[in-house]
């Protein structure tokens, strides 16, 4: 076979290989993306939740639903609701304002005390009842949607009953409704967990802190090895050279001697053609006199 046509035939390999490491290279850099951005989250969740319980980006809560006290919707008939556990709970911040104001039939997000373990838990539950305390202050009793999970509400008494300042944000108002995502709360609980966070976060970037270094050190590989090839290349032509010019043999010894058997075959071709041409030369100049 000749020489060239193996060219051709490789030609359609190299550029397959080429466009399948362009497509590889494309797709982790995306999966790099997508593991820094579920990063930044889940820290910023952490480090923002750490003063008041609850997480807040631009001025949204971020709440992952732990209970189905919410699932099946208002049995009085208030709008909005519907949302259970494993889902992803959207609303708008209200940074427990104590000067905020809420209605009957509100969801909001509550921090209570949790009697088992003394310590403070968040709770998405509709506003029942507004009343206002000795103080003139509005306080709110609350209740989940679902009556089988939730048969009273949270606050029997009135003196009981919360007030704006104890709600971190609002999910359904008369004029607000926040978003729910279906099913994308128990990833997101998952990932806040120690192993969750390893899986998902520390391990892929460890892959991809490997990945990206063993292609460096490819990259800096065939770069000496095509460096490698220039000098060869460089060394033929400066021999080729020294031959036309008719310098000492000792000069292309060297060059010479660093050739591979292919290059040497090359050399010794061409220099027999150029002997042939200078004999034809020859004979042509004795002709014409």
């Amino acid at each position: 076979m000749k020489e060239n046509d193996m060219k051709t035939q490789n030609q359609p390999q190299t550029k397959g290989k080429s466009v399948g490491m362009k497509v590889l290279n494309t797709i982790i850099n995306i999966m790099i993306v997508l593991v820094l951005v579920v990063s930044i989250i889940i820290a910023t969740m952490a480090l923002t939740s750490k003063a008041n319980g609850i997480s807040t980006i631009f001025g949204y809560t971020i709440q992952p639903i732990q209970s189905e006290s919410m699932r099946g919707g208002s049995p009085d008939g208030y709008p909005g609701g519907d949302f259970g556990q494993g889902d992803l709970m959207i609303a708008k911040a209200t940074d427990f304002d104590p000067a905020a104001g809420y209605e009957k039939g509100d969801i909001v997000t509550f921090r209570t005390v949790d009697s088992a373990t003394n310590e403070y838990i968040l709770i998405a539950h509709r506003i029942v009842d507004v009343a206002t305390n000795e103080s003139g202050t509005k306080v709110y009793q609350t209740q989940g949607d679902n009556r089988e999970t939730s048969p009273v509400p949270d606050q029997q008494k009135p003196e009981e009953y919360i007030s704006a300042a104890s709600i971190g944000s609002l999910y359904y108002s008369s004029s607000y409704q926040g978003k729910i995502l279906k099913g994308w709360g128990a990833p997101l609980d998952f990932i806040r967990t120690q192993k969750g966070f390893f899986l998902v976060v520390l391990l892929p970037m460890i892959i991809f802190f490997l990945y990206e270094l063993i292609r460096v050190v490819i990259n800096y590989m065939n770069y000496k090895k095509a460096k490698a090839e220039e000098d060869k290349d460089a060394a033929v032509k400066a021999a080729v050279s020294d031959a036309l010019a008719g310098k000492q043999a000792d000069n292309t010894e060297s060059a010479y001697e660093n050739m591979s058997d292919a290059e040497k075959e090359q050399f010794k071709a061409f220099l027999e053609q150029q002997k042939q041409n200078q004999n034809q030369n020859q004979v042509q100049d004795q002709t014409e006199t």
